[in-house]
């Protein structure tokens, strides 16, 4: 015998079965981060340049952490499409294919038509709020709204991971003077070589920074978040976006 759910069930489950993915995404991050030997540290004299060199590189990364960000991505983002075949429901018994749930970053015509597109089958008062959540209606600070941040992780876990590297702003260093030069998942730093013995370099509790390194569109910057930033989309679905369509369905709580 088949198990169904109906209603917002399923995007009720999709949801409960996120809170488990993010629960194991903060753990591996957390220990990654405390772990004994977060970075590699390595020094030497540059003598031909007269320069101190310090190279802090932060250590492969447990690949657990970005297949289990995608977990939790994948079932956000796939319950708010769910949530969107079941308010299609409601319009017909047979919703089309396009059906799902809309995010944009720009309010345009275009933009407009597709949202049509997917919605058009649902009840009006649950496109209005569909059109209501969306991130541009945030103007230019849509990247701060947890709904394009989700979509744009789903967006580059659907082709390959969301890469996670270090920020180095927990590093302590002096004296000043210095000249840092960025590299892939670390960081150099160089003094005169005549600072050498007067040089403070304290790596401390790193961050782990989430998202799309390189982004080839030349208008839009690539986007990073935090651990805390995950926890606050799945909060931000949890407890404003899903409640605000209790109303067209069974209010159950979500478990």
């Amino acid at each position: 015998m088949g198990i169904s759910a109906q209603g917002a069930d399923h995007f009720r489950m999709k949801i409960a079965r996120a809170y488990k993915h993010v629960q194991e995404f903060n753990d591996l991050v957390v220990a990654q981060c405390t772990r004994p030997d977060p970075y590699t540290v390595t020094a030497q004299d540059d003598v031909v340049n007269g320069r101190y060199i310090i190279r802090c590189a932060f250590n492969p990364m447990d690949q657990d952490i970005p297949l289990s960000l995608g977990d939790v991505i994948y079932n956000l983002r796939s319950g708010l499409d769910q949530l969107a075949w079941q308010l299609a429901l409601m319009g017909t018994v047979t919703p089309g294919r396009e059906t799902a749930f809309p995010i944009a970053w720009e309010d345009t015509p275009k933009t407009q038509e597709w949202i049509r597109k997917l919605t058009w089958q649902m009840p009006c008062d649950a496109i209005a709020i569909i059109q209501d959540l969306q991130p541009y209606k945030r103007g230019n600070a849509y990247r701060q709204d947890r709904l394009w941040q989700l979509n744009e992780l789903s967006n580059i876990d659907k082709h390959r991971l969301p890469a996670g590297r270090c920020t180095d702003s927990n590093i302590y260093v002096a004296p000043l003077g210095f000249i840092k030069s960025d590299f892939d998942n670390g960081v150099e730093f160089s003094w005169p070589l005549t600072e050498k013995s007067s040089v403070v370099f304290e790596p401390r509790t790193p961050t782990l920074i989430f998202g799309d390194p390189i982004y080839n569109s030349t208008n839009r910057m690539p986007l990073e978040v935090t651990r805390e930033d995950v926890v606050a989309i799945y909060n931000d679905i949890r407890e404003r976006i899903e409640p605000r369509f209790t109303r067209f369905f069974s209010t159950a709580p979500i478990v």
